[in-house]
């Protein structure tokens, strides 16, 4: 005797699966969001700790160049009186040799303001009862300081009346001359004093004296 059996379909539970696709979308999208937490909170550490190491190397950067801007003043403000210092006794001489009877030697007289404003400050000057050479000294000669020079002088003796009653001759000392300066100083009319050797300075005069 044969039997028939009757096989039933199993169906699977689709409600149960769409839960189950559900939840686990829902896992990664919690996964993911705290990836981007994550990465977004990375990036704003890393982004603060850069900003302040720049602003570190920004306030290194600044304190070192104000150091060095002292210093270099520094440097420079005593180098050029040591140059004054060698300046004024053979300048004293040179001038003497040239005619001039000087009896008064001034160095580093008062700045002078105009407008609130440093004008002019001689650096050394030599009189006598009638004539008065002023000197500018400088470390490094340049023709734009020979032409600032001149620029001054023309209000010499209106910004220091001890000398308005006497000629103005000008001269410049200093080591070094860039560029021609040193020609182009003569050839305005000043007598060039030019360091040589540790102590001694030179002198060249100009063929037509600039007087003021």
């Amino acid at each position: 005797m044969n039997t028939t059996e009757t096989m039933t379909p199993q169906y699977p539970d689709f409600g149960a699966l769409l839960e189950s696709v559900k939840e686990n979308g829902r896992r990664i999208d919690e996964r993911d969001e705290r990836f981007r937490k994550e990465q977004a909170e990375r990036e704003a550490k890393w982004q603060a700790e850069m900003k302040a190491a720049n602003e570190r190397l920004d306030k290194i950067s600044a304190d070192t160049n104000k150091a060095i801007k002292d210093m270099k003043n520094v440097f420079t403000t005593q180098w050029g009186r040591l140059v004054e210092a060698l300046c004024k006794p053979a300048a004293y001489k040179l001038f003497k040799k040239e005619g001039i009877q000087i009896d008064r030697v001034y160095e580093g007289v008062h700045k002078v303001k105009v407008d609130g404003q440093d004008a002019m400050e001689i650096d050394v000057a030599l009189c006598d009862t009638s004539v008065a050479v002023i000197v500018e000294v400088k470390t490094r000669c340049r023709k734009h300081d020979i032409d600032y020079f001149l620029s001054q002088m023309k209000h010499c003796k209106e910004w220091y009346p001890d000398f308005a009653d006497k000629e103005l001759r000008v001269a410049v000392a200093a080591i070094k001359y860039d560029d021609g300066a040193d020609t182009y100083a003569q050839g305005c009319g000043l007598y060039v004093l030019k360091l040589s050797g540790e102590d001694t300075f030179t002198m060249t005069s100009p063929k037509k004296p600039k007087t003021f």
